[in-house]
């Protein structure tokens, strides 16, 4: 049976016939390539680019390979040809100014003193507020002109650079300051004023914002930085230091922290301060994980006690402080008014009772500054 009957056969089996079944012959040999194992290539790393300002999205950007956790800087495209004469202006000074920024931050790492220095033998009165507005300055300088230990003196440093202490103690306006001095290396002790009742005044002085700047961060860079300069000021042990803070956390406020023996937190009654005492806490909780804790108390400032409200509020903080709210001061919009007249009420003959209360709270201060140095006596 030749090829052509099998085919036949198989037309019939299924009903068709074979006439129409024409066979065409190939001139082209199908052969199978043989397998081969080839070798494949491993997948490319991806290729990120970093984010750049809007303004240069059209222009070069360098091209980070990221592999695992690291990222390493392969090239940097090369700029088009066309690329304004201003952007690439903008960018050489940029990077000028970013070198220079990176010299100057090495340059004060090495040149701050390291460890930390002795403590200062004068007691140390810390004044803080969460928020502005509660007459801080003013009880600073009460007190700066009421406390006094015996054969020592009382000294103010402001710490605010609002400068508004001076004004408050007398002192003449725009005289150089401790901003000033810390900028050139100058010794604080040099440039104490004279205050009220032979009280001493280091002013925050006048500073541009550059100069600010700058000074806070030698401060962010050395916690130790006020602790060196009252440690320079050869103070005594019953010479007595205010300190007035900016309100708020402020790298000023920690300085204070870290040298401050007595910490005098100076709130008002209402809801605006209570709601910040678990701030002021979760601060101070801070300085006790570090055994550097500072003795902390409370005052309630401008007290308006014909209202209702502000008595309620008195009660409430006094449940909530217990024993740490060390006083009350009256409201007495006089004292307000003596400073614009450039007079100190703690002076006058007839005070009021908004003066009777800072005298007081100076005198409960001072007791327990005493009751401190017998605490140590007792230790050492």
């Amino acid at each position: 049976m030749n090829r052509t009957d099998d085919i036949s056969n198989l037309f019939n089996r299924f009903g068709a016939s074979a006439d129409s079944y024409l066979e065409f012959g190939s001139h082209f040999e199908y052969k199978e390539k043989p397998l081969a194992l080839v070798p494949t290539a491993p997948e490319p790393a991806p290729v990120v680019e970093i984010d750049q300002p809007l303004a240069q999205l059209d222009d070069a950007a360098p091209v980070v390979s990221i592999k695992g956790a690291e990222a390493q800087l392969l090239s940097v495209k090369p700029r088009q040809a066309g690329a304004p004469l201003r952007h690439l202006l903008a960018e050489v000074a940029l990077a000028r100014e970013a070198e220079a920024q990176a010299r100057n931050e090495e340059a004060l790492r090495q040149a701050l003193p390291h460890g930390r220095p002795a403590k200062t033998r004068a007691h140390v009165i810390a004044l803080v507020s969460a928020k502005g507005g509660v007459g801080k300055s003013t009880l600073a300088s009460a007190l700066t002109t009421s406390l006094r230990l015996e054969g020592g003196q009382t000294l103010a440093i402001d710490l605010d650079p609002q400068n508004a202490l001076q004004h408050h103690l007398g002192a003449e306006p725009d005289v150089s300051g401790m901003g000033n001095a810390s900028l050139k290396g100058e010794n604080w002790k040099a440039l104490l004023l004279a205050g009220p009742a032979d009280s001493l005044l280091l002013p925050y002085g006048s500073v541009t914002e550059d100069e600010r700047r700058t000074l806070e961060r030698y401060m962010e860079h050395d916690r130790y930085w006020l602790a060196r300069q009252l440690a320079s000021m050869d103070l005594g042990e019953n010479d007595l230091v205010i300190l007035d803070t900016p309100p708020g956390r402020t790298t000023y406020l920690d300085q204070a922290l870290t040298v401050a023996d007595q910490v005098l937190v100076v709130a008002t009654a209402d809801a605006a301060c209570f709601v910040t005492l678990d701030q002021t806490e979760r601060l101070l909780g801070e300085r006790v994980a570090r055994d550097m804790a500072p003795l902390c108390s409370y005052v309630i400032n401008q007290f308006d006690s014909s209202r209702q409200f502000c008595r309620d509020m008195h009660e409430v903080f006094k449940r909530r402080l217990g024993s740490q709210l060390l006083g009350v001061v009256t409201l007495d919009h006089a004292i307000g008014e003596a400073l614009a007249y450039g007079q100190n009420p703690l002076l006058e003959a007839e005070s009021s009772q908004a003066c009777q209360d800072m005298l007081t709270l100076g005198d409960t201060l001072k007791a327990q500054l005493k009751s401190m140095d017998v605490a140590e006596s007792f230790a050492s």
